[in-house]
């Protein structure tokens, strides 16, 4: 005879779990009374109805439709979707592959239908395929139809026909008026009417504009968003909402070390060596903290994934899963410098840190003023017998728009010696490129000519600077200026873009500069049509001016004073010891 007492203490382990559910399901075909209190007991208890009545199906395994019996991890995250709903509150769910996050979400929404008045629900992915296509299990509400095919008779709403409250993209409860609705992303995605909670299925590999309108449209829908994905990039409406750069939103991360059969045999790599962890469940908490974490499970992932796919599908890296066109490992090396105000105008800059300073125009020359909120981030001064280009990008000068980029490299080292970004109207970037150019040794002088850039260029050509002009050269080797400044177009932006690459890759060049950088980590190949860019909304303009510089830098190289009486050699000798190793961080 089975009592409450016992259901309420049902067994977890699958085995026992089955032969539990079956001496539940056949005491309950022949008692009434029985029938009444599971119901009850199902409505107060939801983690007990899913536990007890809810199914899955893996057609990786044998047999394919398995009882659904959560995991401690699940049973924390299903806890936080019910407090997210009954507190009216948005929820971003970052997650590995095959954590069960979307079956988790939906079982939540059927109880809520089957119990709880007033729980009318939508569910959204990219795609009209990925939410309904009859008997297609990958599929949002083909999950919820399953389940409820399976459910006791005495369980599902008075009245219930599959047939006719089952439908395409539509499941309905006829007791009690509840809906679970499908929909295709799209610009008014669930735009009408009111929901208790909306899931955003896989949001990451929606269309950015559809996105970004989906989830303006859905703010005054419903108080419970539900934005689930694993991470394609850093770029898109999903990952900019993870990392909070734009508005807050509660997040939780499912990842794979949580799962206790894919955490097996953890352990993490202190350099190079294996250090087992003893206690499984402290393998999230060590990856979270930034432990290279693995497994055997682990292993075989990466074994059969592209580097890409792993950070993906596993690792819940956002910047390798977006195709990163600058090598990450690389990037790593890159040391962003610290800012420093000295205490003397003649003190010299330590090494690994920079100052803020303006440039002004002081009879005929140009001389630096250090302030804290200075315009220019100078990591090197200036010093004689070195030879230096300022390269630029140029924005149209909207706050919301693009900004215009300036960084100043050492023809020698290739290393950025200044920079400066913002959003600044091309009549006053055009004074700042002209004084970085003067200041540092009257550099070669190279903004990019496109768009706003042209005007920039028009009035650098007559001030006092050292300006670049793009050439053409003929079949013969004739050359013919064509240009003020740099032309960026199909042939050299590729060209220039594969050189900066090259550099950071072989370590031939300190970015030193943190917005540049940052740019870099963003800076991906577009997977629709190929084209390096910067992922969604981030800026590539520092990307581009540094590149720039670096083209320069092979058409124009460093070349000694002709003037010196000192050999090439010694005075590439004497540069030198002003010079430090790159990378000694």
């Amino acid at each position: 005879m089975l009592s409450l007492k016992s259901i309420t203490d049902y067994p977890r382990n699958l085995q026992e779990n089955v032969d539990f559910r079956l001496k539940l399901y056949q005491a309950c075909e022949v008692d009434i009374k029985l029938q009444e209190d599971m119901r009850i007991l199902c409505k107060k208890d939801m983690l007990l109805w899913i536990d007890l009545f809810t199914w899955t199906k893996d057609q990786r395994r044998k047999p394919d439709i398995l009882p659904f019996i959560s995991y401690d991890y699940q049973r924390d995250y299903i806890k936080k979707v019910k407090q997210a709903i009954d507190g009216h509150e948005d929820l971003l769910t970052e997650k590995s592959r095959d954590m069960g996050a979307s079956w988790m979400i939906l079982y939540v929404f059927t109880h809520f239908w089957l119990f709880e008045n007033g729980s009318d629900f939508r569910v959204g992915s990219r795609k009209e395929d990925f939410v309904d296509k009859l008997n297609d299990i990958d599929t949002l509400l083909e999950k919820v139809r399953f389940n409820l095919l399976r459910q006791p008779l005495w369980l599902l709403p008075r009245g219930f026909n599959s047939v006719e409250h089952c439908a395409y993209m539509r499941i309905i409860n006829p007791e009690n008026g509840n809906a679970i609705i499908g929909e295709s992303a799209n610009p008014h995605f669930a735009s009408g009417g009111r929901r208790k909670a909306i899931l955003m299925d896989e949001l990451a590999k929606w269309d950015d504009t559809v996105a970004e309108a989906a989830w303006t449209a859905t703010a005054d829908v419903s108080p419970c968003r539900l934005p689930i994905s694993t991470p394609v990039g850093s770029g898109n409406k999903f990952a900019l909402l993870a990392a909070g750069t734009k508005e807050k939103i509660e997040k939780t991360t499912l990842h794979w070390t949580l799962h206790p059969e894919k955490a097996k045999g953890a352990y993490y790599l202190d350099n190079g060596v294996k250090i087992p962890i003893e206690e499984p469940q402290k393998a999230f908490s060590l990856w979270k903290h930034g432990s290279k974490v693995r497994s055997p499970w682990y292993d075989a992932e990466a074994e059969r994934r592209s580097e890409a796919d792993l950070a993906q599908e596993v690792d819940i890296d956002y910047l390798r899963s977006g195709f990163p066109f600058f090598s990450l490992k690389a990037l790593s090396n890159q040391k962003a410098w610290e800012y420093i105000q000295r205490k003397q105008p003649s003190d010299p800059i330590p090494f690994r840190y920079f100052i803020k300073a303006n440039l002004v125009s002081i009879d005929n020359g140009v001389e630096l003023r250090e302030f804290e909120n200075g315009w220019l981030r100078i990591f090197e001064l200036p010093k004689k017998g070195l030879q230096y280009v300022c390269s630029a990008d140029t924005s149209e000068g909207l706050v919301k728009g693009d900004e215009s980029f300036l960084v100043v490299r050492d023809k020698w080292t290739r290393n950025i010696i200044a920079a400066a970004n913002g959003h600044y109207q091309p009549s006053d970037f055009v004074i700042k490129i002209q004084l970085a150019g003067k200041f540092y040794n009257n550099a070669d002088v190279a903004p990019e000519n496109n768009n706003h850039g042209f005007s920039v260029c028009q009035d650098l050509m007559t001030m006092d600077c050292k300006l670049f002009w793009t050439k053409r050269i003929s079949p013969d080797g004739q050359q013919t200026i064509v240009k003020a400044g740099w032309t960026t177009d199909a042939r050299t932006r590729p060209l220039m873009l594969d050189q900066l690459e090259e550099e950071i890759r072989a370590g031939a060049t300190e970015l030193r500069d943190d917005a540049l950088i940052s740019q870099c980590k963003t800076f991906v190949c577009n997977q629709k049509n190929g084209r390096p860019e910067a992922d969604g909304s981030f800026l590539d303009d520092g990307v581009i001016a540094c590149a720039i510089g670096g083209a320069i830098i092979r058409e124009l190289p460093f070349k000694p004073c002709p003037h010196s009486r000192e050999s090439e050699a010694l005075q590439r000798l004497r540069i030198k010891e002003h010079l430090r190793p790159v990378f000694r961080f």
